[in-house]
């Protein structure tokens, strides 16, 4: 998980002409809140399954921003095993052009 500088909650908080960079602060702050919400996603609400084991670091890059790096273990009969188990939870796609112009162009 990285922490993303443009986050309304933390864009909408900066004073003119300051950046994220310059409220160490409130970017640690909202980061702390978006992680404790995901991981409450990941290990309480068990969205990938049942987690028998967890760890998580927090480290801060050179520019000032965030990011943690999770491990899980998740039950045996949650673990992924064959390609049809890993497609249910991870899904790349490009967006359609006519339908949502706007992420198309962003991807």
């Amino acid at each position: 998980v990285t922490c993303n500088p443009n986050w309304p909650e933390i864009t909408n908080e900066l004073l003119p002409n300051q950046q994220a960079s310059d409220r160490p602060d409130l970017v640690t702050r909202v980061f702390k809140l978006k992680l404790k919400s995901i991981t409450h996603d990941l290990f309480i609400k068990g969205v990938l399954g049942k987690v028998i084991a967890h760890v998580h670091v927090i480290e801060f890059q050179k520019r000032g921003l965030p990011h943690a790096h999770i491990l899980m273990i998740l039950a045996p009969e949650d673990k992924p095993r064959i390609s049809d188990d890993f497609n249910e939870l991870v899904c790349a796609e490009i967006s359609d052009k006519q339908q949502q112009p706007l992420l198309y162009e962003t991807v």
